[in-house]
C-alpha cells in the first residue's frame, strides 16, 4: 500500500514541487523500514528515488491481521475488486502506522485523500468522488471521512467495523457474530409461551420467509417492559430452526451506538445474511430506528429523525426477516405499522404462566419459592419482570435474605409507591347472608363451564364483596383484574371510554375475571348526568357488558344509584345483607373462638367487616373477655346509621 501511494504520487512530479520534497523527506525518515537498497545520500536524488521505487521488490513479511480481516470482510460482503481494494486502503490508513503517517503527510500538502484512494483502486480522477460516495463500504456505514476546519480529511472507522477490528476474530461464525451482532440463545421453549396464541403462526412465518427468501418480512412485538418480548423472539427463531442475530447493540467495551450506528448495523446484517436461509435479525428497542417521532394533530408526525421514504423502503425490501421489539406503538407512524407482516401485543403473563415462570426463576437462583412470593406474583402481574433480579439479590444476601422483600421494593417503585392488594386468604362463605346462597351460585357457575357470566354484588360496607371477588376468580382458576373509578375516569373527553375499552380488552387477553369496584361511580343513573359525555361513559360500559365473553363482577354500596339499564346486563344480582342471627353466632365463633352472647345475637346491622375490626382492636387488650368483645361490637353497631330502609334491589 505504501509503495502504491509513493509511486502514484511521484509519477510525473517535479522534484521542486512541495509534495515531492515531502515524499523525499518521508522516505529518508523511513529508509531502513522501506529497504529500497539505497544509501541515504542517494535517496536524496529525486530521479534515483523514483527509479528505486519502480524497482522495489517487496520483502517477505507476515500479512497484518487487519488486512486479513479486510479480505474476509470483502468476500463476505461480495465486494468487487475496486471496492475490496478501497476497503483495504481505508482500513490501512487507520490501522497501519506507516501508511497512516504517509497519508497524513501528503494530505498536509493538499492531496485529496478520497480522490487518491479512488485512483489507487483504478478509478479515474473525475469519477473518484462518485465512486467513493456510492461504494458499499460507505453506504453500509463501515467507514467514513472526517473533515476538519483546516481542510484536512482523515479516515473515520465506524462503530460496527471498529468492533470487528478491535476484536480480531477468526474466520467463520465468530467473524460474522463480531461483525453484525451476537447470536441469541434461550433456555425457554414454546411451552413457556403457551398463552401467546399466535406464537406457532409466527414461528412458521419466520421459517417460511427464510425458506423462500421472501423480502419485506417484519414482525413487530410490543408491550410493557419485562413482558418477555426479546425472549419470545429467541424462542420463535429456535422453533423455526433459525439463528437470531441482535444488531446494533452495545459492544464488549460498553460503547453506546447512535441511531446512525444501529441503522447502519441493520443494513450491514441484511447484506451479510441475505444469501443464507438460516438466520433472522432482532432489532430490539425499535425507538432507536424511528427516532424521537411523536404524533401531532391529524396525520402529522413531529420530531421525526431520518427520511421517511428510506425507512419505508428498508421495511419493504429487507431480504432477511426482522423481528422488531418496542414498549409502545403510540409514536409510530401508521406507514410503518402497515408494512409489518404481523403485529403482536404482549402483556404481562397470565396467572398460571406467572406462577410457572416465578417457580423456575427461584429454582434457577436456588432460592425458596415461598407462599409470600407466590402471593406477590398472583397480585402484581409485573412482579415476574423483576423477580430474577430480586431472587439474585436474595441469594447474594445469604441465609438472611428473602426474595419477597427486594421484590416488593421493586414492584412498589414501578407502581409509584402503591403496593397491590395481596390475594386474600380463603374466605368463609358462612359469613355471607344472601338469597340465594352465594356459595351455591358460585358453584353452579364454576360447574357449568360458561365463561360469559356477570354478577352484581350490592350491600353495605364490610359484607365481603371485594373478598368474594378474589375467591370467585380463584375458584374459576382465572386472574382477577380489579378496576376502580380512579383507574378508569379520565379528565379528557373520550379518555374514560378508551380506558373502559382497554379494561375489557385486557380481561379478554388474560382470560380473567373483570371486577369493577365502586361500580356506582361508573354505572350511575344517566338521568343525573350533567353533560352528554358523562352519559357516554355509561353507554360505553353497558355496550361492552353486552358483548364480553369473560366473567364480570361489579360491587357497590349504593345500588339505588345505578342506572336502571345496568341491572339487565347482569345475570345475577345479589344483595349481601348484614349477618342474621345464625351468621352472628358463626362469626363470633370464627373470629373469637367463643359462643356469641345473647346481646350480639340480637343485632341486625353487623357485618363480617365489623368483626374483623373488633378482632384488630382486641390485639391491644392482653386478655379480652367475652364482655369486652361484646361491648366493642355493640359500639360498632351503634355507630352505624340506621335508615330503616331495605338495602339492595326493589
Amino acid at each position: 500500500m505504501v509503495k502504491a501511494v509513493l509511486l502514484h504520487l511521484s509519477r510525473g512530479l517535479s522534484e521542486d514541487a512541495p509534495l515531492a520534497k515531502a515524499l523525499r523527506d518521508w522516505v529518508l525518515d523511513n529508509l531502513a523500514w522501506l529497504d529500497l537498497g539505497l544509501r541515504k545520500r542517494d535517496a536524496t536524488n529525486w530521479d534515483a528515488l523514483q527509479q528505486a521505487l519502480q524497482d522495489w521488490r517487496l520483502p517477505e513479511a507476515p500479512v497484518p491481521y487487519v488486512t486479513e480481516i479486510s479480505d474476509t470482510l470483502a468476500e463476505l460482503l461480495g465486494l468487487d475488486v475496486e471496492n475490496s481494494t478501497l476497503l483495504a486502503l481505508l482500513i490501512g490508513c487507520d490501522r497501519l502506522p506507516k501508511l497512516q503517517n504517509l497519508t497524513e503527510v501528503v494530505i498536509g500538502k493538499g492531496v485529496d485523500l478520497p480522490v487518491l484512494l479512488a485512483e489507487l483502486c483504478g478509478v479515474s480522477a473525475h469519477e473518484a468522488l462518485r465512486f467513493v460516495r456510492r461504494s458499499p463500504v460507505f453506504r453500509l456505514g463501515l467507514i467514513g471521512f472526517q473533515a476538519y476546519r483546516s481542510g484536512v480529511v482523515s479516515v473515520d472507522i465506524k462503530w460496527a467495523l471498529e468492533k470487528l477490528l478491535d476484536r480480531a476474530p477468526s474466520h467463520g461464525e465468530e467473524f460474522v457474530d463480531a461483525l453484525i451482532g451476537p447470536r441469541h440463545k434461550t433456555s425457554l421453549s414454546m411451552e413457556d409461551f403457551a398463552e401467546v396464541e399466535d406464537a406457532p403462526f409466527l414461528a412458521s412465518l419466520i421459517a417460511g420467509a427464510a425458506r423462500e427468501q421472501a423480502k419485506g418480512i417484519n414482525i413487530l412485538i410490543y408491550g410493557p417492559p419485562g413482558t418477555g418480548k426479546t425472549e419470545l423472539a429467541r424462542v420463535l427463531c429456535r422453533e423455526a430452526g433459525m439463528r437470531l442475530h441482535a444488531v446494533g447493540e452495545v459492544d464488549d467495551d460498553g460503547e453506546e451506538p447512535t441511531r446512525y450506528d444501529r441503522v447502519s448495523a441493520l443494513l450491514l446484517a441484511q447484506r451479510v445474511l441475505k444469501d443464507g436461509k438460516e438466520a433472522a435479525i432482532l432489532f430490539d428497542e425499535m425507538e432507536d430506528f424511528i427516532g424521537d417521532a411523536q404524533r401531532s394533530s391529524g396525520d402529522w408526525m413531529t420530531r421525526r429523525d431520518g427520511s421517511k421514504v428510506f425507512v419505508n423502503r428498508m421495511l419493504e425490501d429487507n431480504p432477511v426477516p426482522v423481528i422488531w421489539t418496542t414498549n409502545a406503538v403510540g409514536n409510530m407512524d401508521d406507514a410503518i405499522i402497515r408494512r409489518m407482516s404481523f403485529v403482536l401485543k404482549m402483556d404481562y403473563p397470565v396467572r398460571k404462566a406467572r406462577q410457572r415462570v416465578a417457580a423456575r426463576i427461584c429454582a434457577d437462583e436456588k432460592v425458596e419459592f415461598s407462599r409470600e412470593v407466590a402471593d406477590l406474583v398472583e397480585s402484581a402481574a409485573e412482579s415476574t419482570t423483576i423477580l430474577r433480579t430480586a431472587a439474585r439479590a436474595s441469594r447474594l444476601a445469604g441465609a438472611g435474605g428473602s426474595v419477597e422483600r427486594p421484590a416488593e421494593v421493586l414492584v412498589k417503585t414501578l407502581r409509584g409507591g402503591e403496593m397491590p392488594n395481596r390475594v386474600p386468604q380463603e374466605i368463609d362463605l358462612g359469613l355471607y347472608n344472601t338469597e340465594p346462597s352465594l356459595g351455591a351460585v358460585m358453584e353452579s357457575i364454576a360447574e357449568c363451564g360458561h365463561s360469559d357470566v356477570s354478577l352484581l354484588l350490592s350491600g353495605p360496607p364490610g359484607t365481603g364483596k371485594t373478598a368474594f371477588a378474589h375467591h370467585f376468580a380463584t375458584r374459576l382458576d382465572k386472574p382477577l383484574l380489579t378496576k376502580r373509578a380512579s383507574d378508569l375516569l379520565s379528565k379528557w373527553v373520550g379518555g374514560t371510554e378508551r380506558n373502559i375499552a382497554e379494561a375489557f380488552a385486557d380481561a379478554r387477553q388474560e382470560q380473567g375475571v373483570l371486577f369493577f369496584d365502586e361500580a356506582d361511580s361508573l354505572m350511575f343513573d344517566r338521568g343525573t348526568a350533567s353533560a352528554n359525555w358523562e352519559a357516554g361513559q355509561v353507554n360505553e360500559l353497558l355496550s361492552w357488558l353486552d358483548n364480553h365473553d369473560q366473567p364480570v363482577l361489579a360491587a357497590t354500596n349504593f345500588a339505588s344509584k345505578l342506572d336502571a339499564a345496568t341491572l339487565r346486563r347482569f345475570d345475577f344480582k345479589l344483595e349481601l345483607k348484614p349477618l342474621d342471627k345464625a351468621g352472628l353466632s358463626h362469626a363470633f365463633r370464627r373470629f373469637f373462638g367463643a359462643e356469641a352472647p345473647l346481646e350480639i345475637a340480637c343485632m341486625r346491622n353487623l357485618t363480617p367487616g365489623d368483626f374483623a375490626v373488633v378482632r384488630k382492636q382486641m390485639r391491644f387488650n392482653k386478655s379480652p373477655s367475652v364482655h369486652d368483645i361484646t361491648r366493642a361490637l355493640m359500639k360498632e353497631a351503634r355507630m352505624k346509621p340506621e335508615t330503616g330502609l331495605s338495602i339492595g334491589f326493589v
